[in-house]
């Protein structure tokens, strides 16, 4: 068994025949960081000296290009090839490399300048795949491997996490509806629900769906069980009613709030603290901050607490991610069951075992409930199986 996953934006390939991981290159990000890095050599009198201050330059244009947003988005298997999705500065492309670290040779399956690729699953060379015009309003479509491609959905939605169903002829997918301001814009997005797409009669359905939750991540085995991803819509809710300190401490606490998503944004995404720290850019401190708070669909975890309160209880192998986000089976006759807490994300294998990600580590969950510990792996999402 091989398993692909991307942790921190790099392909790894974790082989069980020799117990070993080896990262796999990806070509598109390299080649984008090394021409960043040459046009910043040719242009260094620019940025640094005199010729900087001449120039008007800030400390930004000097961020180290192995910093520069270069997301990977999707990640899957095709026959003997890996096929993975990447954004770089808003512009989506699909290539097709293979598993041999050595070759460096890279196969384009499609790019858009006006399209973002998200996740998705392959099947009989097809993706069954997420894509857009926006991070925030991604469709399902199917597209072959040469990059043909037809869309199904549409409207103010995001639909994410597709997958092939394993008993008929359609694709389960993770989505929400957005609500819209009078000027067209996206206000506020409504809980997640697991829905399914026939192909045979182009029709939708709602398969799961909670106003209290968010369910993501759908997977079907070879019989039928729909497994899933669950977690309170919103994030975490405050245990207890409000007390009469918090009406007193109200005012102080909303423009700490403010402030303190304010900062935590800028230092994300602009790679500047509000706070005054000496250097307006830092990449040890924004890195140092990254790894407390993140951003996982659509909740802010914080990783530092989270991971106290999971080690507390006595799992030698706990995670970043909280314990109400959980994995779900759900029977074809409705009923669920809990058999993992903490869950970043997961795949089926074709023997029936379970392999997830907990934000720290890669594991196996078998049938009888039995976990082993396959790697250590950080923030491992778009796991895939060969």
């Amino acid at each position: 068994m091989e398993i692909i996953y991307s942790s921190e934006n790099k392909i790894y390939c974790f082989s069980s025949e020799n117990n070993s991981v080896r990262e796999i290159p990806c070509g598109k990000i390299i080649k984008y960081r090394d021409t960043v890095r040459s046009i910043r050599q040719r242009k260094e009198w620019k940025t640094s000296g005199s010729g900087a201050e001449f120039m008007g330059m800030t400390s930004a244009d000097n961020i180290d290009p192995d910093l520069l947003p270069a997301k990977i988005t999707g990640l899957g298997v095709c026959g003997s090839e890996i096929v993975y999705a990447v954004d770089i500065e808003d512009v989506g492309s699909i290539y097709r490399r293979s598993f041999d670290p050595s070759d460096d040779s890279e196969g384009l399956v499609r790019a858009s300048n006006d399209l973002v690729f998200g996740s998705f699953d392959v099947k009989g060379g097809k993706l069954a795949l997420s894509m857009g015009a926006n991070p925030y309003f991604l469709h399902i479509s199917v597209m072959d491997i040469q990059g043909r491609y037809d869309e199904y959905t549409d409207g103010d939605t995001i639909e994410e996490n597709p997958c092939w169903s394993q008993t008929r002829n359609g694709i389960y997918f993770s989505t929400a509806g957005h609500a819209m301001d009078q000027y067209g814009r996206r206000s506020a997005t409504g809980p997640r629900s697991v829905a399914f797409l026939d192909l045979d009669s182009k029709t939708m359905s709602d398969i799961v769906f909670d106003d209290n939750y968010d369910y993501l991540h759908p997977r079907e085995d070879k019989q039928g069980d729909l497994y899933y991803i669950r977690q309170p819509y919103g994030g975490e809710k405050p245990e207890g009613g409000i007390t009469f300190k918090d009406i007193i401490l109200f005012p102080y606490r909303i423009i700490k709030g403010l402030f303190g998503f304010l900062n935590f944004f800028t230092t994300i995404f602009g790679g500047e603290s509000l706070k005054s720290s000496g250097n307006s850019f830092d990449n040890t401190k924004t890195k140092d901050r990254s790894k407390k708070d993140i951003i996982i669909e659509g909740n802010i975890i914080n990783a530092e607490k989270t991971d106290k309160i999971n080690k507390a209880s006595g799992d030698s192998n706990s995670g970043i991610m909280p314990l109400s986000r959980v994995l779900i089976k759900r029977s074809p006759d409705g009923s669920e069951k809990i058999l993992k807490k903490g869950i970043l994300d997961f795949n089926i294998a074709e023997n029936g075992e379970i392999i997830f990600s907990n934000g720290r580590h890669i594991m196996k969950l078998d049938k009888d409930g039995n976990e082993t510990h396959i790697t250590k792996a950080s923030l491992a999402v778009n796991i895939a199986i060969k």
